[in-house]
């Protein structure tokens, strides 16, 4: 899918450890006030603001289509990343790190004269989703939060899933990064006793070919949310992955071929769309 080109500018805000956060804030094309606007949370991983799955940007996938839309978005490079720097050592960066970075993202978008303060939202993608959850309950102004194939379980719960089949090399290995600090500061945490305490709007969305967001364990998610009363949509798209990139017949039969570009499900693009204009 392509989209008309957006105004990009460039711009870095401060972490709650001094760190230096830099990232991309794109605009609707005729903009007639101040925009809403859409920050994205990716993974914690070495990820910069493009969120690339192989060949395809998925960031600037999303952001085309919010432009397109209406709205303002703002993705930025992970500490340590890119042009992002990282005030806290690599080996003491925990948890609360990339949460702060968001809530710092937050106040960033709200700061930009183009943008509508009280209409900011979280994308939070994958682990993302938890940042993003955390980072609203520790005081990020967002109205609203859309999670796309969130991480549903205790990150050591999700990784067991996921090694079920894996090489003993690979079980292993996870064993290992388990062990590790960074990982230990997700010890204590459960999405699902998160997400029961979210005061804005969800939109949970999963892919129907996510192998990484078992179904279980999102509708997991979602019944904490239920149960607990929250403001919650929940939208499923089949023929998607863990990105919601549309996948090829080939691909939904075997393995998903990442090496070459995909592209954001238009379905699952406007679904998310239609929520935000609603909310």
């Amino acid at each position: 899918m392509l989209y008309a080109l957006a105004l990009l500018l460039g711009l870095t805000f401060v972490s709650g450890d001094g760190s230096s956060i830099a990232g991309t804030v794109s605009y609707p094309q005729t903009p007639k006030a101040k925009a809403p606007a859409i920050v994205l949370v990716g993974s914690n991983g070495p990820s910069d603001r493009t969120q690339a799955v192989g060949a395809t940007p998925v960031f600037d996938l999303y952001a085309g289509a919010l432009n397109a839309a209406g709205f303002a978005v703002l993705r930025y490079d992970n500490r340590g990343v890119g042009q992002s720097t990282t005030k806290t050592q690599p080996e003491r960066v925990r948890r609360q790190n990339f949460i702060d970075d968001a809530v710092a993202a937050v106040r960033a978008a709200a700061n930009d004269p183009a943008i509508d303060p009280s209409r900011i939202y979280f994308l939070g993608l994958s682990e993302g989703g938890e940042t993003a959850i955390a980072a609203a309950l520790q005081g990020a102004r967002v109205r609203g939060l859309v999670l796309v194939g969130p991480l549903s379980v205790p990150y050591a719960q999700a990784m067991s899933e996921q090694d079920a089949t894996a090489s003993p090399l690979v079980k292993q290995r996870d064993a290992l990064l388990l062990a590790m600090p960074y990982f230990q500061s997700y010890a204590n945490v459960d999405p699902r006793k998160e997400i029961a305490l979210v005061r804005q709007p969800l939109l949970l969305v999963r892919g129907f070919s996510d192998t990484q967001t078992p179904a279980l364990d999102f509708d997991g998610l979602v019944h904490a949310a239920e149960t607990a009363h929250r403001d919650v949509t929940v939208r499923r798209f089949p023929g998607d992955d863990h990105f919601l990139l549309q996948l090829s017949d080939e691909e939904l039969r075997g393995t998903p071929h990442y090496q070459q570009r995909h592209e954001l499900d238009p379905a699952a693009a406007g679904g998310i769309v239609t929520w935000l204009r609603s909310h």
